[in-house]
């Protein structure tokens, strides 16, 4: 157990620093973004212009993650939902204006912008944490991704974001994908159907089924209660996301089909659990000199 936890460790090291890389490589070398002072609520300093680096984006990118956490905990599940949605909302309109200019500035705005958007429409749910408490938090959801990983024997290729796993709770049929595609809704047919399958789309293995074994149901039971639950608890099938306020292709997934998703939800028929596997944030960590030494290997 220990040789392969240390592999699956080793994989999610690997995937996480080809994910940030390209936002690691972009962001690094920008020089600080001057942006006017925000009259609204925010837990950071206001009355001055506010210098945004890859250092204060990381700090709002996992403020996003406390701040869907606070909502939940103060305003339940559709508040949850919604402001999933409009998070997601905001860091699509900057990614659409990054391939339109090129301008890698956007790259580095929309966390702070997602942020901001947070801190005014629920100032209670602001919060303005220590580096070495943030970093704590992230490594923390990035070794419980390891070890669900290594129980679950998730391959390397999918681990990334947003990660999905169907569950049918009454013929332990599980699926595990990843990606921003619509597959997440035929996995949830064929968990129902119980037919077990490979997801593959031009010749890409998107994902997979199989049947849970007892030890596997313990798992993803231990995921579904530590998790941010929303809709019909009874619901034999549960879809559990896996994502980063900060992911691309979160934002991507949530703009094209969250609202189906959503409507499965609403009507009883899904059980939607939401849990935290900060990949994208990294880019921003691992180009800020002073967060960077503290993320130790995730840095590569």
């Amino acid at each position: 157990m220990s040789r392969n936890t240390n592999i699956n460790k080793a994989l999610l090291i690997a995937v996480i620093v080809l994910a940030v890389a390209l936002v690691g490589v972009l962001v690094y070398f920008l020089a600080p973004i001057h942006k006017p002072a925000s009259t609204q609520p925010s837990s950071k300093p206001t009355g001055q212009a506010q210098v945004i680096t890859p250092t204060l984006a990381f700090e709002d990118g996992v403020g996003n993650w406390f701040g869907v956490v606070c909502v939940y905990n103060k305003y339940g599940g559709n508040a949850t939902l919604n402001l999933l949605n409009s998070i997601y909302g905001i860091a699509y309109e900057y990614l659409v204006a990054y391939s339109q200019s090129n301008n890698v500035t956007y790259l580095l705005e929309y966390p702070v912008a997602q942020y901001e958007y947070l801190a005014s429409k629920y100032p209670q749910c602001a919060f303005n944490y220590t580096d070495q408490y943030l970093v704590s938090t992230v490594m923390g959801a990035l070794n419980n991704i390891t070890n669900v990983a290594t129980e679950l024997g998730i391959p390397g290729n999918l681990l990334g974001t947003p990660l999905f796993i169907v569950f049918n709770r009454e013929n332990n049929i599980t699926y595990v994908l990843a990606g921003a595609s619509p597959f997440v809704f035929e996995a949830i047919n064929y968990a129902k159907a119980g037919n077990i399958t490979v997801l593959t789309y031009q010749g890409q293995e998107l994902g997979y089924g199989f049947r849970a074994n007892s030890t596997q149901v313990s798992v993803i039971n231990g995921i579904i209660s530590s998790g941010l639950r929303v809709g019909n608890v009874s619901s034999p099938i549960v879809v559990i996301e896996y994502l980063d306020p900060e992911c691309p292709y979160c934002a991507l997934f949530q703009v094209e089909y969250g609202g189906a998703l959503e409507r499965l939800v609403t009507s009883g028929s899904v059980f939607y659990v939401v849990g935290y596997f900060p990949t994208h944030v990294l880019g921003y960590g691992c180009s800020s000199p002073t967060i960077a030494p503290m993320l130790g290997p995730y840095c590569g």
